[in-house]
């Protein structure tokens, strides 16, 4: 009479399924962290192109100019200083005041949050002076806080994303004066890092903050593997060309995340 063989019993060993649990998290991380760092970098390059957009946008606010002011806003002078408020009223229709809107004042707040208001000056007397910057400051220009009726006024930088400093991830505060000159029409920017100052539009409009470069440098607030992004203004930027993106990170932008 034969011998039965049993037959063996297939499967896997303990070591066998942990080996290949290990090596499936593994792979699954890899492409969980693959997948995530696609994803950043899209969202950081949206939030540099969306800032760029906004920025450009304003020189061609400032050419179209827009003027959504109220008739119970009044516009005097008084002194050196040029009044805008609702106290006391003349009822003049917009457009006929002795005040003109010159043009716009962007102000990056904490890095993240954008905000734009009108600037209105008003001429006394006759405009005898020879350069820009001396016409622009005859009219004595101010920035205004009341509503009159600003396209694209308000931006906050999506995804995280912040304007920082050069070399680290500090959020910056800058103020961004785009104003036409009454004597030539040209529009003049001036820039300026106001991190922990307070300013007036005269400390601002002067020509040592048109006549450079201005890096305004992204962080992306998320871990990102390659050097940072930003938007750059141009020295004496006049038109929207002139706002264009910083690809070159790594000279231009180093530091923070993206080192």
């Amino acid at each position: 009479m034969g011998v039965r063989h049993q037959p063996k019993e297939q499967g896997f060993t303990i070591i066998e399924v942990v080996l290949f649990v290990a090596i499936t998290g593994l792979l699954a991380a890899a492409l969980l962290s693959g997948w995530t760092a696609m994803i950043n970098t899209q969202r950081y390059k949206d939030s540099t192109r969306t800032l760029q957009s906004f920025l450009q946008q304003q020189y061609n606010l400032v050419y179209n100019v827009e003027n959504g002011r109220l008739q119970d806003l009044s516009c005097t002078l008084q002194g050196a200083n040029l009044v805008i408020d609702d106290t006391s009223a003349t009822n003049t229709p917009r457009g006929q005041s002795p005040c003109v809107v010159m043009g716009r004042y962007v102000q990056i707040q904490d890095g993240t949050k954008v905000s734009v208001k009108s600037i209105v000056g008003y001429l006394n007397g006759t405009d005898t002076t020879n350069t820009d910057i001396e016409s622009i400051r005859l009219y004595n220009p101010q920035r205004v806080d009341f509503e009159l009726g600003l396209s694209d006024n308000e931006l906050d930088i999506p995804w995280q994303a912040a304007v920082v400093g050069t070399n680290d991830s500090t959020p910056k505060d800058y103020a961004i004066v785009i104003i036409r000159s009454p004597k030539t029409g040209i529009v003049h920017t001036y820039t300026k890092d106001t991190t922990g100052q307070t300013l007036g539009l005269s400390d601002i409009i002067d020509a040592s903050n048109e006549n450079t470069d201005v890096n305004l440098c992204l962080d992306p607030g998320v871990p990102f593997a390659s050097g940072r992004l930003g938007v750059v203004i141009d020295a004496y930027a006049s038109a929207q060309s002139s706002v264009r993106m910083i690809t070159d990170g790594t000279t231009v932008c180093p530091g923070g995340n993206g080192a």
